[in-house]
């Protein structure tokens, strides 16, 4: 069994948020599959479906994004799975628009869902695929004023963006497929610092 959970935001008030790349990931990835996501025992929504014969579930946790790490814990337990079959799906602002990179393991990087996880489960050790954001406009306004960090990753993502979200998105579709068949290494060694355009 491999649980794919996307961080964000619960509520309409963060939809096309940043902070909510990770809800909007595991939603494409749904829609691409035919899923519906469904109130699960716990704080979040999941979404099931087999592939090559393997049990997936999708899950999107239903705590505010500094609370992540609950509803993972929970979704452990209830499912009764080991952390190295879960992949995070996130936002990341360091990281350049068009972007995605995968790791089996790491900091935070200033991420409060993250945060939130790694603190919960005591470790650093599980898989995580973050989603960049970062544009010239958005470096020049967090060097000018780091500060609004916390109201920026909240804000609405720029219908001028629109296409450049979808391509990053469905690039960290393909890339969850192809973890699901080939596993987290090759998963890295393929799509790690490439360009969601190219």
């Amino acid at each position: 069994m491999q649980v794919i959970i996307g961080l964000g935001n619960p509520g309409s008030k963060y939809t096309d948020t940043w902070h909510n790349l990770g809800y909007i990931s595991v939603d494409h990835f749904a829609k691409k599959h035919g899923l519906l996501f469904k109130a699960g025992k716990g704080k979040f929504y999941t979404a099931s479906c087999f592939i090559n014969l393997e049990k997936i579930i999708l899950v999107k946790p239903t705590t505010y994004m500094n609370l992540s790490g609950l509803a993972v814990s929970e979704i452990l337990n209830y499912f009764e799975v080991n952390i190295s079959d879960i992949l995070v799906v996130c936002d990341d602002v360091n990281l350049d628009l068009g972007t995605i990179r995968i790791r089996k393991s790491g900091s935070a990087g200033g991420h409060n869902g993250i945060k939130s996880i790694i603190s919960s489960l005591d470790t650093l050790e599980f898989a995580r695929l973050r989603i960049g954001f970062r544009t010239d406009q958005i470096n020049s306004i967090l060097t000018n004023n780091p500060a609004v960090l916390p109201d920026l990753v909240l804000s609405k993502i720029p219908a001028a963006l629109h296409e450049d979200i979808i391509s990053s998105v469905d690039k960290s579709v393909e890339a969850i497929e192809y973890v699901l068949e080939y596993g987290i290494e090759k998963t890295m060694n393929k799509f790690n610092g490439i360009n969601a355009e190219n």
